[in-house]
């Protein structure tokens, strides 16, 4: 629950800082002006004519001082402090009222340490005022009297001043870290919002691509064939494609909907990678599969695991020049596994390969669950994509060494 706020008042004061200090410096105005008059009863001012200058003087640099109290706070307390020395030729000092206002301004608009630097200031000048000698003749015990209340009067001051003071820091304090906790928020909010994009980015391209290279290498194949049978199913296996991208699409789009109602595609499991590679092996590519070392559930292994394997072999799809081998090698251990995809098709100089949206996907994929992942080419025809993704530990069960043959189109 917030506290209150401010009243009309106060808020009013804070927002007129030079005003209120006027009307201070008024009030301070009227009561040494007040003070200084009852003293001139007592006194015959015919006999010391300058008594009269001195005390306006005074007046009015304490009053300067007070007016000018938030702007320079320090320099207007050491002004006053030395105007004691002179106002002690006057049987009462008028400067005793301006001094808990200084004290009280150096706190809470400098430092704690400052304000009692300068009460120790002040305390030193009250002590030694009353017997320099020019001070004005007093009763005796009466230098005592008034260094106590001097004192005393500007403790006062001082210590309401530090208490406002630490308030005011406190709740500007407060403010400061309430700010930088929303620039924070807002950061990470901008933050997440830019993984997410990638994230989709990433996942619309690995869609896009794999379904338009399979459709474009089916096309390409039904136009090169003369049986019309072969043409057929072809251009079947492109509908077919072509429906399961636009399936997919629009799921993830409906990812993006604010309702939640779309449905989630189901995540890749351990049959997926077969089915993957049976589907490349469809389209003319020389596949074989082997799969060794405890087998994995975790799904955003097998994800990324399904996406590289994706990457890799519609890239060998698309650039690879007639390969007569690609392996897909899957082995893990209890701490890692390992994917390498090799093809021995030539492949063409890297910047004909497009904006390389994938390969940096891949990075991304495989940098985020820890691994790592290179892609180049080994020798003069050989090309590797080679990832390594550490498994947490967990109980697994082994399963034995599995090879696919290698299949071909007919």
């Amino acid at each position: 629950m917030l506290p209150r706020p401010p009243g009309v008042v106060r808020r009013w004061w804070s927002r007129h800082p030079w005003t209120a200090d006027s009307l201070i410096a008024a009030g301070y105005l009227l009561v040494a002006l007040s003070v200084s008059t009852v003293e001139w009863f007592d006194v015959d001012l015919a006999a010391q004519p300058g008594r009269i200058a001195l005390a306006v003087a005074i007046v009015g640099i304490t009053t300067l001082a007070v007016l000018l109290r938030r702007r320079r706070p320090l320099a207007m307390t050491v002004l006053v402090i030395a105007v004691g020395l002179v106002s002690v030729a006057q049987t009462v000092g008028v400067d005793a009222f301006a001094v808990p206002i200084l004290l009280y301004s150096v706190a809470v608009y400098r430092t704690v340490a400052l304000g009692w630097q300068a009460f120790a200031a002040a305390a030193v000048v009250a002590v030694l005022a009353p017997f320099v000698p020019w001070a004005a003749p007093h009763e005796p015990g009466e230098p005592q009297q008034t260094i106590i209340s001097v004192v005393l009067f500007a403790l006062f001051g001082l210590l309401i001043g530090i208490n406002v003071g630490n308030r005011k820091r406190y709740v500007e304090a407060l403010v400061d870290r309430a700010a930088q906790l929303a620039r924070e928020r807002d950061q990470q909010a901008q933050l997440a919002a830019v993984a997410e994009r990638t994230r989709i980015a990433r996942e619309m391209h690995d869609i896009v691509s794999h379904s338009l290279t399979v459709i474009v290498a089916l096309s390409e194949g039904a136009l090169a064939t003369k049986d019309p049978a072969a043409s057929r199913s072809a251009m079947t296996a492109v509908t077919d494609a072509a429906r399961g991208s636009l399936v997919d699409m629009r799921r993830m789009l409906g990812v993006l909907r604010e309702t939640g109602s779309a449905p989630l595609a189901p995540q890749p499991d351990a049959a997926s990678i077969p089915a993957l590679v049976e589907t490349f092996r469809g389209l003319g590519l020389p596949v074989a599969l082997t799969v060794s070392g405890p087998s994995t559930d975790d799904p955003s292994i097998l994800l990324a695991v399904h996406r590289i394997t994706q990457e890799a072999l519609t890239n060998a799809l698309r650039y690879s020049e007639r390969p007569k081998r690609v392996d897909v090698v899957i082995t893990t251990d209890d701490e890692h596994l390992e994917l390498i995809v090799e093809n021995d098709g030539s492949i063409p100089d890297a910047p004909s390969l497009g904006a390389g949206q994938g390969l940096l996907g891949l990075r991304e994929r495989v940098a985020f669950q820890g691994g790592r992942v290179t892609a180049g080419a080994v020798g003069d025809r050989l090309w590797r994509v080679h990832a390594v993704l550490p498994l947490e530990p967990r109980p697994t069960r082994t399963s034995p060494p599995t090879t696919e043959p290698r299949g071909t189109t007919p």
